[in-house]
């Protein structure tokens, strides 16, 4: 039990307390932290006891450093700060003593020291008032001035605590006042100036709290008369000093004390103080004191109503501020945001005073076009209109007339923006009711307004950023507009009855073409508006638009809607806003429409939410649908009266769209159907011409506009429209130039051939028929030959296909198209002109006109034919496809192919002949031999395309085929041959698929009859179907193998004539320019040989001439296994030698030739197990290497493979390559693996082989041959061949293969036996007693790897027999130093052996380890424990029981071995022994344990990962035996699994301390005493870990647990302190740590 000291505190506690604060100044801040804290811990506690110690400290230590008197004096306080009620109050007058003293120990100002001691006074203050006033007071002496902080802390504790201590002020003004004048120092000044405020804003305090004063007999004036002349003195005397920080603390403190004057006083004063503060302003660079002061100043004033003395100095206050309030704060700087808050506030109690003043001052400052200035009045406007409604009441229509010019100018968007949010602002106190307001809405919506050429479609230069010159003032236009339509919507949606305002005005908005931009926000406000009056059966719902003059009418409004309708996805959701205000306002517009609309617009609604953001979405569909729905407008409304009105409002709208060409494209659109719709000839031919009047030629969408417009319109006025048309012609043409000749407007002419075009198209056929010739095409004839630019030609184009399909006999019946041809060779003219006079839109354009030409009658000619198709073949050939499949290049590309492609399919529509199909085909054969993959791609999906569309065509007619079989079908057949093996999957299957059905065409022409014309396909070519499918795959011989299906096809389906034709096309396909390809055709031909060879004798000599003459010049696998038939043939009777020649005369690499013939030979089942047998052999058996030196080291010898040895591995691996060997090698399972294990040791640190140069190449460098490459490539093939690929995966992950190639390899060969045995268990005696030859053998990696598999082969083996051999085989090898380690590691895997045989062998193998666990190699040594461990954890206590002691006691050294594995071992060894610890040497074990457990603690956090976990795992074990069920189920915790490599150490210790004092605390003393060793440990982790634990045990040690546990707290803490001089930080910081859990010593 510690005794206590004189003062009766504990001399251990003194102790702890006293290092800690010596310790404070250390030089890390982590330790000074965590010191701090400690001193902080150990005081909440036991706060008189640490005070004191503190307090003593500081008075005894008087020399310390100035910095860890300011620490102490901190950590007081915080301690202080929790617990100043429980602190003695003895103790208390000490630290009031000890802070006066510091506080005033020097004469000079030490801020950082003082103002801790003043804090700390303060602080007491709070419990001893008057004490600390008295303090105080003592040191104020009358008529002198006092320390500087005896000032400070007045002011400060008097502010903090004004209750008690403001009764006192008057005897404490009594010593300030008679010194005031006499200060000098700046520092002093400043001290009294800011007192003096404290002491004023106290005073206000305590007499709003007058309840809890004690003299309630005090006012706000009762110290009037003493502040006033210190107000004087200050105002007069202070303000001019150079120290800008009194001139700041002196007029806040005028401020301050304003407030406390009577009025009298104040008024006599006030003018002065005003116009000094109003300098101050001009002059300070911190302005919010200035400004803070004056706001109070304001408020008594206006308050006490001082009117004659402020008025004269209204103006100049105003003036003063309004620069300030004019400079954009800085809102991400605090203080630059108070600072604009409170100059706001000044001008708020001046409005509550003098408002007419304050109004007609803004209105004066608006004037001024500077664009600060006017975001100044803005901020005023907006903070008064909301706070001063009352006092600007009868204001609101000079405010609304102050800022009604800015919304006319003003010109600048940060003004704008300042403005709309004033106008919120007004809003909401009723503002915009008044007279103008009005005026304000329309700048909010012309604010709405501002549209971004992209968001119309409009493409433009990308700008470069630009500097900007004044980054406060800039926004941008999207910034505004984005703020004017939130405002627009929450003026509308949240203040209320802003309906009288905005109903109907917004109306207006809509019709003006400046405003178009917002209209989303309008409509969405509309809407609003109109469904809150419906819903409220608001009588002002209906308009009557003749009385509103100003409104527009309602035909203007529908039309204006109905063009914006077409741009549904601008932004805000156009679409969507102006179908719902439509919906709301139908009735509203037109009585007749509104139940249509009610029942339609909610369906475009939810269409619109669907689709508008999706992939899919599809403009023209929705702008049918827009012009579906104006058609029924005018219908349901049934008054062609009202049409007339509605066309009449959208051409004079026309011009609200100059500016968007897509739009004025709708709008023409749409008025053209309402001329559709309407019989007012003249009202047409009117609109008409207005039509033609506005369109800007030189744009493509206004010219498709207006033609789809004037085509509408053809629909009921035809001949209007073609007699305008060309009055519109004659008008513009010179008397000596021709219509496209350089007169009239640039661009009229596009406009004029696609009004043309689409007035064809929508016109009734039976006048197109009798109008086309002459009234169409023959007045423009002439000129569209000399078309040159694309625009004009994509015109002139679509003109051509828009009659053409106009006059197809679907349409006009009968109709002979005279000038068809003359109209296919123009379009020929056209696409074949070069670059920039055509382009791929021209192209694609002229394709499908073409296309629609080859429809109508007559047929075209053979001539005409070869001139188009010989123009469109060049586009398959011309244009790749590089560009980014998202590109429109890419597009149009497509777009272009597949204008070919319909070409060719319209051409053979209209003559479906096999001849006509195969001359198709024929102008695609060159094509589909390109060397560009795209090119033979395009031209066999062509070809596909075209017999497909034969088989629809002829299948659909009504009349049969005149041809009976299908002539030439060889040639054709022969052509697609090569395809069949394309590298490109898409090509290998439309060549099948072509096949397949050309066969099928031959069939059906056979078999075809007037009832049966879709013919089944013959069973035949039903496989084929399977074929198309699996020809996609990536496997060549799968692809092979099918393509040989396909000849046997081909062979069953053509006649014998066809076979010549077919063989000879095919040979072809041998020189074809794909490698793949050619392999094809060789199946092909070969495929048919076999077939139909018998039939084919005369051609025989000719296909094995061109197949087999030499071998060098075959490229494919197919044609090569024709060849080496007679090889194999040859092998069959001399073998060994064939295999001698092929291992002994031909250089490694081996090339393909020998890769081959060595694979044919093993595909022969009756030779493949000699061979494997003869290799094997060689590899293991015969000499593979010789040593020779070292080229790195010539004292060393390493081996050199031999050639033969490099061959006999290469080989191996390439007969294991073929799937036909899967069954042999099987077979020799065991024996090939053996052969590869031993192959790699043999080729480990080999040298590479070099072979000599070819004899017909002597100059060729040596290619040098590494043998392990070799190995694993053979190694890896085995697996495949045997069909383990899920093993050979394992391997892989794994990276035993890896380990093959570095010195470590054995314990690869390791890893790969216990695979193989899991996988195959009845190999194990038979791969034992095929390798034990090999453990005498001469070569060392033989035996090496032999010891290596008996190893593994121990943990698999179940025959005892087999098992015995094994263990006497390691045991025997022990004395060989080559393989002693991995013999020593592998008698352990006994333990797999199971319980009986374990035991068995324990007393041999545990001798034969215990021999080597303190070896001085270190790797020897760790083996041997984790062999131990593993023999521990199998055998039965009587083995073991005798010895644990011994060597527990050979283990335990190895705890603090620097080796971090070895650390582990030891630890995992020592837990191991848990399972002796229950039986005879139960209580000797548990001595054990308690010895090593604080090591076992302390290497818990271990600098290892791998030492960590160890100690984990072992106290897991060993809790069962510490007996103590709380310590078991503690580290049984889910929280202490092994898995969890992050346990929380600090929190393991603490409750582990707990357990160890509850259950052996006659152990403690020991357990401390051992952990305090770990102080003198080298590794820093140690000692901090050893310092935790020691804390935590005393930190939970009771009184009465010290007094059993006998420990010496004074010795222990004595060494735990000794810790804080470590050099470590961390050793320091836990030291700091563990001292503060010591609080209750």
């Amino acid at each position: 039990m510690s005794t206590k000291s004189k003062t009766g505190r504990s001399p251990v506690l003194e102790n702890i307390v006293n290092s800690l604060l010596q310790s404070a100044s250390d030089n890390d801040e982590k330790v000074r932290t965590t010191v701090i804290n400690s001193i902080y811990d150990i005081g909440f506690r036991q706060p008189n006891s640490v005070l004191y110690f503190a307090c003593e400290f500081l008075n005894k230590n008087q020399k310390i450093d100035l910095s860890h008197r300011v620490t102490i004096l901190k950590s007081i306080i915080s301690i202080l700060g929790e617990t100043r009620d429980q602190v003695q109050e003895a103790l208390c007058l000490s630290l009031i003593t000890l802070a006066i003293t510091e506080m005033t120990k020097d004469k000079e100002v030490v801020p950082t020291w003082q103002q801790e001691a003043s804090t700390l006074l303060v602080s007491l203050g709070l419990r001893f008032p008057n004490q600390i006033m008295e303090e105080l007071l003592k040191r104020f002496e009358p008529g002198s001035i006092p320390h500087y902080f005896i000032m400070k802390t007045l002011g400060d504790f008097i502010g903090s605590n004004p209750v008690p201590t403001v009764p006192r002020l008057r005897e404490i003004l009594s010593r300030v006042l008679p010194v005031l004048a006499s200060i000098k120092h700046d520092n002093f000044k400043w001290v009294f100036a800011a007192a003096l405020g404290h002491f004023a804003d106290a005073t206000v305090t305590y007499v709003a709290n007058i309840d809890a004063g004690t003299d309630k007999s005090l006012s706000l004036y009762s110290f009037s008369s003493e502040f006033y002349p210190a107000l004087e003195l200050m105002f007069t005397k202070w303000l001019g000093t150079n120290h800008e920080k009194v001139r700041l603390v002196t007029i806040e403190a005028v401020g301050q004390i304003c407030a406390i004057l009577n009025v009298e006083q104040l008024e006599a004063q006030i003018s002065k103080i005003v116009v000094g503060v109003l300098g101050m302003l001009k002059k300070e660079k911190d302005l919010l004191p200035v400004i803070h002061s004056l706001c109070n100043i304001l408020e008594v004033c206006i308050k006490n109503k001082l009117n004659s003395a402020l008025d004269p100095l209204l103006g100049t206050i105003m003036q003063t501020l309004h620069p300030l309030v004019c400079s954009v704060p800085d809102y991400s700087n605090p203080a630059s945001t108070k600072i604009y808050n409170e100059v706001l506030r000044c001008f708020e109690v001046i409005g509550r005073g003098y408002s007419d003043g304050i109004v007609s001052f803004i209105n004066q400052k608006l004037e001024n076009k500077d664009p600060r200035s006017r975001f100044g009045c803005l901020s005023i406007i907006r903070h008064i209109v909301t706070r001063l409604n009352t006092e600007l009441a009868d204001k609101k229509s000079l405010i609304l007339s102050a800022v009604k010019p800015l919304v006319q100018t003003e010109t600048s968007l940060f003004v704008k923006k300042h403005l709309a949010q004033a106008v919120i602002a007004m809003a909401s106190h009723e503002y915009l009711h008044q007279h103008g307001g009005q005026d304000l809405i329309e700048f909010i919506v012309k604010g709405s307004s501002f549209v971004v050429d992209s968001e119309i479609g409009k493409t433009g230069p990308v700008q470069p950023p630009q500097k900007i010159a004044n980054p406060e003032l800039h926004v941008t236009e999207t910034e505004y507009r984005s703020i004017c339509d939130n405002i627009l919507s929450l003026i509308t949606t949240t203040i209320p009855n802003m309906d009288q305002v905005l109903w109907p005005y917004l109306f207006e908005m809509l019709c003006k073409v400046e405003y178009t931009g917002a209209i989303p926000v309008v409509s969405k406000c509309l809407t609003f508006i109109a469904q809150s009056k419906k819903a409220a059966d608001s009588d002002d719902f209906y308009i009557d638009f003749d009385k509103e003059i100003n409104l527009p009418k309602p035909p203007h409004i529908i039309v204006r809607y109905f063009v914006l309708l077409t741009a549904p996805t601008r932004r805000n959701q156009l679409g969507i806003r102006v179908l719902e205000t439509m919906k709301s306002i139908g009735p509203i517009l037109h009585p007749s429409i509104c139940d249509m609309w009610d029942v339609t617009l909610p369906k475009l609604i939810q269409y619109l939410e669907d689709n508008q953001h999706s992939d899919t979405w599809n403009k023209n569909q929705w702008e049918e649908l827009v012009l579906r729905l104006l058609s029924e407008t005018i219908k349901n409304a049934a008054d062609d009266e009202w049409t007339v009105h509605l066309g009449q409002a959208l051409s004079e709208q026309l011009e609200f769209y100059k500016k968007d060409p897509i739009l004025k494209r709708s709008a023409y659109k749409q008025l053209g159907l309402i001329m559709q719709k309407c019989a007012h000839k003249e009202f047409v031919k009117n609109k008409i011409e207005i039509m033609f009047n506005s369109v800007d030629y030189t744009n493509a969408l206004e010219n498709e506009g207006c033609a789809y417009g004037l085509g509408y319109c053809s629909a009921s006025h035809f001949d209007i429209v073609l007699e305008k048309i060309g009055g519109f012609i004659k008008n513009n043409m010179g008397k000596k130039s021709g219509f496209f000749k350089k007169s009239g407007p640039k661009g009229i002419k596009n406009c004029i051939l696609l009004s043309l075009g689409y007035a064809a198209t929508y016109t009734q056929p039976a006048l197109l028929a009798s109008r086309v010739e002459i009234h169409i095409i023959n007045p423009i004839k002439p000129s569209i030959t000399l078309l040159k630019k694309p625009p004009k030609k994509i015109s002139a184009i679509k003109m051509i296909d828009l009659i053409g399909k106009a006059l197809h006999s679907d349409k006009v019946g009968t109709v002979i198209f005279k000038q068809r041809d003359d109209f296919f060779k123009l379009l020929i003219s056209y696409m074949s002109t070069p670059a920039p006079s055509t382009n791929n839109q021209v192209r694609i354009d002229g394709i499908n006109a073409s296309s629609t030409l080859v429809n109508l009658d007559p047929m075209i000619s053979i001539e005409l034919e070869t001139q188009i198709i010989g123009l469109v073949v060049q586009f398959f050939s011309t244009i790749t496809t590089t560009q980014p499949v998202e590109s429109e290049e890419y597009k149009d590309v497509n777009s272009l192919i597949t204008a070919c492609n319909n070409l060719f399919s319209t051409i053979l529509f209209n003559q479906t002949t096999i001849v006509c199909l195969l001359r198709l085909i024929q102008y695609l054969d060159p094509l589909s031999r390109s060397k560009d993959a795209f090119i033979r791609e395009r031209s066999m999906f062509c070809i596909l395309y075209l017999i497909k569309k034969y088989i629809e065509f002829s299948t659909e007619n009504e009349e049969l085929p005149t041809e009976k079989k299908f002539d030439n079908i060889g040639n054709l057949l022969s052509i697609l041959v090569p395809r069949c093996t394309d590298p490109e999957i898409l090509i290998r299957k439309y060549a099948v698929e072509a096949i397949q059905l050309i066969l099928y065409i031959d069939f059906m022409l056979k078999h075809t009859t007037t009832e049966n014309r879709r013919v089944k396909p013959s069973e035949v070519l039903h496989p084929l179907t399977s074929i198309r499918d699996g020809i996609t795959t990536t496997e060549v011989n799968e692809q092979f193998s099918m393509v040989f299906e396909v000849s046997g096809i081909i062979s069953k389906m053509i006649s014998l004539e066809e076979i010549p034709k077919f063989l000879e096309g095919s040979l072809k396909g041998l020189q074809d320019l794909q490698a793949f390809s050619t392999n094809g055709s060789c199946i092909m031909i070969n495929g048919l040989i076999k077939s139909r060879g018998a039939e084919l004798l005369d051609y025989v000599p000719t296909l094995v001439k061109g197949l087999l003459t030499s071998m060098e010049g075959i490229t494919s696998e197919t044609t090569m296994n024709g060849t080496l038939v007679s090889l194999r043939s040859l092998a069959t009777h001399h073998l060994l030698p064939v295999l001698d020649v092929l291992l002994n005369d031909f250089p490694m690499p081996h090339s393909t030739h020998v890769i081959k013939s060595l694979q044919i030979i093993a595909k022969d089942k009756n030779l493949v197990s000699q061979t494997l047998v003869y290799l094997m052999d060689l590899l293991n058996n015969k000499p593979v290497y010789e040593e020779k030196p070292d080229p790195k080291d010539k004292k060393k010898t390493v081996p050199s493979p031999f050639l033969v040895a490099l061959a006999a591995t290469c080989s191996l691996g390439e007969i294991l390559q073929l799937a036909e060997v899967e069954d042999i090698a099987k077979q020799f399972y065991f024996q090939l693996f053996a052969t590869m294990i031993l192959r790699a040791g043999t080729t480990n640190a080999s040298l590479p082989g070099v072979q000599e140069a070819p004899a017909n190449n002597p100059k060729a460098k040596p290619a040098p041959i590494i043998p392990s490459s070799q190995m694993l490539a053979a190694f890896r093939q085995f697996f495949t061949c045997v069909k383990e690929e899920e093993m050979l995966a394992q391997i892989e992950e794994k990276g035993s293969f890896s380990k093959l190639e570095t010195p470590e390899y054995n314990t690869a060969v390791i890893e790969l036996t216990s695979f193989v045995c899991q996988a195959h268990p009845e190999i194990i005696k038979n791969l034992f007693e095929f390798l034990i030859p090999y453990q005498r053998s001469n070569y060392v990696p033989h035996r090496i790897v032999t010891i290596s598999v008996t190893t593994e082969l121990i943990n698999h083996s179940k025959d005892k027999e087999v098992l015995q051999k094994l263990i006497n085989t390691l045991l025997n090898t022990l004395v060989d130093p080559a393989i002693k380690l991995i013999a020593l590691k592998g008698l352990s895997n006994i333990v797999s052996a199971g319980l009986e045989q374990t035991n068995r062998y324990a007393p041999t193998v545990i001798d034969a380890l215990s021999t080597s666990i303190d070896d001085q190699d270190e790797t020897m040594a760790m083996e041997c424990m984790l062999g131990l461990s593993r023999m521990f954890e199998v055998a039965d206590e009587g083995r073991v029981a005798p010895i644990l002691v011994n060597i527990c006691n050979r283990i335990r050294p190895a705890f603090e071995k620097p080796n971090d594995s070895i650390r582990a071992a030891s630890f995992k060894l020592f837990g191991s022994l848990w399972r002796y610890g229950s039986g005879s040497a139960s209580d000797p074990f548990y001595e054990q344990i308690h010895n090593t457990l604080p090591s076992l603690m302390m290497h818990l956090n271990d600098d290892s990962q791998e030492v960590r976990t160890a100690c984990q795992v072992s106290l897991r074990q060993l809790s069962n035996l510490m007996r103590a069920e709380d310590i078991y189920k503690f580290l049984h915790d889910k929280h202490f699994d092994a898995e969890e490599t992050n346990i929380n150490y600090d929190a393991f210790l603490s409750e582990m301390s707990k357990l160890i004092i509850t259950y052996y605390p006659d152990r403690v003393n020991f357990f401390i005493m051992t952990v305090l060793e770990f102080y003198k440990s080298t590794w820093t982790t140690l000692k901090g870990n050893a310092a935790t634990l020691t804390g935590f045990i005393l930190g939970n040690l009771t009184e009465e647990k010290r007094i059993q546990t006998n420990i010496n707290s004074a010795i222990i803490t004595k060494s735990l302190i000794s810790l804080l001089g470590e050099k470590s930080a961390d050793v320091r910081k836990k030291a700091a740590e563990s001292l503060g859990y010591l609080h209750h010593y």
